[in-house]
């Protein structure tokens, strides 16, 4: 389990006004298909978002792509 709460700050920094949602919209399928819920609300308010290890690299890289960086803060620790 890895913590996607990082990703979401550099990608908020970093990237567009929207780019959560937008990063929301991609993950959203996988998110289903493993059973998750991550809504921009509990980014928001939660410290701590823990998922299990092949989500949070797909929420990366999706994140690094839609935002065109690679955050190192983003490195899964």
């Amino acid at each position: 389990m890895k913590d996607v709460k990082p990703i979401f700050e550099c990608a908020k920094a970093n990237g567009e006004t929207k780019i959560v949602d937008r990063i929301l919209v991609r993950v959203l399928p996988e998110l289903m298909k493993h059973d998750h819920k991550l809504t921009p609300s509990m980014i928001e308010e939660q410290a701590v978002l823990m998922l299990p290890d092949a989500l949070h690299d797909y929420i990366q890289s999706v994140a690094q792509e839609l935002t065109g960086l690679t955050c190192p803060d983003c490195d899964g620790a």
